[in-house]
């Protein structure tokens, strides 16, 4: 199993207790992250678990008010006592930057103290409306995160940007904290708080994502009915606005319908509509990955690629002639849906600090196009995504298991690699992945050696079907006989 330094997200170990099926679960996360497991063992509730503190943890409100260590004395005859970031918005509003003196070892106190009462306070306040649930529903559940080093010893700059041309910058000065200002027009306290927040916590916390992006199990309902969803949306909208103050729930108030139509959609969900209503906005912005053409593979794979306008999203073949074809992508194949939105995140949305989600990515893919998105995930983790998902398909973990092969030196491997038609650079080193098959409550670590990951679950349904088989082809063979 690698060892946690070999990765920087295995520095961090995350622990879910309570939440669903599962009691309690300890994960780390690599470059590519899988975590099988039957129906019902808790999969989804974790990965949205992780979603929604990703989400949020860079933004959390309060950080100004938490009781951390480096709050500046109070002033003689007061009581009154400054945060770090109370400190930094008050310079920065007077002079544009902000030197604030600390403590040799400041920095990994306060990240333990910041760590706890972040997860503490999500866990309270947040997870339940992760799952669109009331609080009851998730008494006693949490997420906490042990960071395994005190503080990075290499101290990056962080950069913040707020808006087009104005940027926060902080970085370590010996015993200071040095944060510059890049802001144009009136500075606004409130909203200066916020990004000095982000930019603080960012700065404290540089091995966790802080742009995690997911691709629900519902995504394939999301791209039959997301115009449905905003025609509803715009329909209660109107009837709200000509309602004026009426909030008579009995009388079918259309703000408490849009309320109760809305939010009982977990977050993650939420997030993966907003997202496809927003691709005929982003279709003219090219990804940071777009230069590795991996939405090229999808296009191959599926024999056709999507396009997005404000009429819609459309998929069209690359058959020629007299077969080719343009249509609605809710006329096109479940397979050609579900990877939709994956096509347009690589082509016009992915970033390299993304944390890409994905629940179930073989889902209505035939076996060779389980094999092809092993390879596509291998392919993004070299790009440099780091990639979670979760699955059901034993298809894929094999052919993740010949990439690892593929990633060691043996006699004539150039031949081998064209006589098995993979591409040079098809592999992934066995120390980027983490692997997880979620049992009994909890999630069991599966080792991952030069020959890749040992799921048994998969191998004890397979030997139980070819053991059957066996014996029943016995049977008819004496009976024939």
């Amino acid at each position: 199993m690698p060892t946690a330094n070999e990765n920087e997200l295995s520095s961090v170990t995350f622990t879910f207790k309570n939440i669903g099926p599962v009691k309690n679960a300890k994960m780390e996360l690599g470059d590519l992250t899988i975590i099988a497991g039957r129906n019902n063992t808790g999969k989804t509730y974790l990965v949205y678990t992780l979603y929604g503190f990703l989400a949020m943890w860079d933004t959390w409100p309060g950080v100004a008010d938490w009781p951390v260590e480096g709050r500046e004395p109070a002033a003689h005859g007061t009581t009154e006592r400054r945060s770090i970031v109370e400190r930094i918005v008050e310079q920065i509003m007077e002079r544009g930057r902000a030197v604030v003196e600390v403590a040799p070892d400041f920095l990994a106190s306060a990240r333990g103290t910041v760590m706890q009462a972040l997860t503490r306070s999500f866990s309270r306040e947040a997870l339940s409306g992760v799952f669109s649930s009331p609080p009851e529903a998730f008494k006693g559940a949490s997420i906490r995160i042990d960071l395994h080093q005190g503080h990075p010893k290499d101290l990056q700059p962080v950069e913040v940007n707020i808006r087009q041309g104005e940027t926060l910058s902080i970085e370590h000065g010996g015993n200071d904290l040095v944060v510059t200002a890049n802001l144009s027009g009136t500075k606004n306290v409130h909203e200066l708080l916020h990004h000095v927040t982000c930019l603080y916590l960012r700065f404290l916390f540089p091995e966790l994502p802080s742009s995690p992006f997911v691709l629900s199990a519902e995504r394939f309902g999301i791209s039959l009915f997301y115009r449905e969803l905003d025609f509803t949306k715009n329909q209660l909208v109107d009837l709200l606005q000509k309602m004026g103050d009426r909030k008579n729930t009995d009388s079918y108030f259309p703000f408490f319908l849009l309320d109760q139509t809305v939010s009982r959609y977990a977050l993650p969900i939420k997030h993966n509509i907003d997202y496809t209503r927003s691709v005929s906005d982003i279709r003219k912005q090219r990804s940071e990955l777009y230069g590795d053409g991996l939405f090229k593979d999808i296009k191959k794979s599926m024999g056709g690629y999507y396009t997005a306008s404000n009429d819609g999203i459309e998929f069209r073949s690359t058959t020629r002639g007299e077969r080719r074809f343009v249509i609605p992508l809710h006329r096109a194949s479940s397979s050609a849906r579900g990877l939709s939105d994956l096509y347009f995140f690589l082509r016009h949305a992915a970033r390299k600090d993304h944390l890409l989600i994905i629940d179930e990515p073989e889902s209505h893919l035939d076996t060779a196009n389980q094999v092809f998105l092993a390879r596509l995930l291998a392919r993004m983790v070299r790009a440099g995504l780091k990639v979670l998902v979760t699955t059901h398909s034993d298809y894929l973990v094999k052919e993740i298991n010949n990439l690892v092969m593929m990633s060691h030196s043996f006699d004539k491997k150039a031949n081998v690699i064209r006589k098995l038609k993979y591409a040079e650079d098809d592999c992934i080193a066995p120390e980027r992945i983490r692997a997880y098959i979620a049992e009994k409550g909890s999630l069991t670590p599966c080792e991952i050696d030069q020959y890749g990951i040992d799921m048994p679950n998969f191998d004890e349904t397979i030997n139980g079907i070819n053991d059957a088989a066996n014996e029943l082809a016995s049977r008819l063979m004496k009976e024939g006989d």
